[in-house]
């Protein structure tokens, strides 16, 4: 059995929305409607737990009702770490498979979640990342200090899967540490848990809706897509 934690709890400040971004409308659906669309296609994802800001406990809520994947409902925290423990709260203990992903990502291909859970029979901890395809600069003071080999380096994408017992431990360590709310990315939390994290290279485009013009983005490519079907 294999849950995804669906985490909705951001408050969207960086786009300036007035509202969080995977709660913003685009055309006929929020956001989040077209993440949780492509989500639930996704085969092996059994069940979604959906962690969502406080204040739109409700509309989560309703989005429980037209969603049938969709499990149950948690509150968002105060960091993605806290809400990634709040939504592993509700995965029941007999699932197999953790998967992890953002609420405004809703252009991820499908084959990522499914090949993440294919490795998962081997690995522990498996995050996605793409590779960076312009120079990776290290500035001084406003100037160039060093130019890296990027070949060695990857941008971190989502989602990321994780084994149940290893996001289990991953969580109680951090808890224990007091690090849940420190260190900004759960992979981090899992490598200082003591698992390796191995990647899936997605090499494909899987746009994260952070800023206001990225809306845009996100509005041509649905009309796109629905010219298409």
């Amino acid at each position: 059995m294999v849950t995804l934690i669906l985490l909705a709890g951001g408050s969207g400040t960086r786009a300036s929305l007035n509202l969080p971004k995977q709660y913003y409308r685009i055309e006929e659906k929020m956001v989040i409607e077209y993440t949780l669309e492509n989500v639930s296609r996704v085969k092996g994802v059994d069940n979604i737990i959906l962690v969502s800001n406080p204040r739109f406990m409700d509309t989560a809520l309703e989005l429980k009702e037209s969603f049938p994947k969709i499990k149950d409902v948690a509150k968002g925290g105060r960091t993605r770490n806290e809400s990634i423990y709040n939504g592993f709260m509700k995965v029941p203990q007999k699932e197999s498979k953790i998967l992890v992903h953002d609420a405004v990502r809703p252009f991820t291909p499908r084959w990522v979640f499914e090949r993440i859970i294919s490795l998962l029979d081997e690995r522990d901890v498996i995050t996605t990342v793409n590779p960076i395809t312009g120079n990776l600069i290290e500035l001084d003071n406003g100037k160039v200090k060093r130019i890296y080999d990027r070949s060695k380096f990857a941008i971190g994408e989502a989602p990321t899967g994780y084994r149940y017992g290893a996001l289990k431990k991953t969580l109680e360590v951090a808890v224990s540490n007091g690090t849940l709310n420190e260190i900004p990315h759960d992979i981090v939390l899992a490598m200082n848990a003591g698992f390796d994290v191995y990647v899936l290279p997605c090499n494909c485009f899987n746009l994260k809706i952070t800023f206001k013009e990225d809306i845009e983005i996100a509005r041509t490519l649905i009309k796109m897509l629905e010219e298409r079907e």
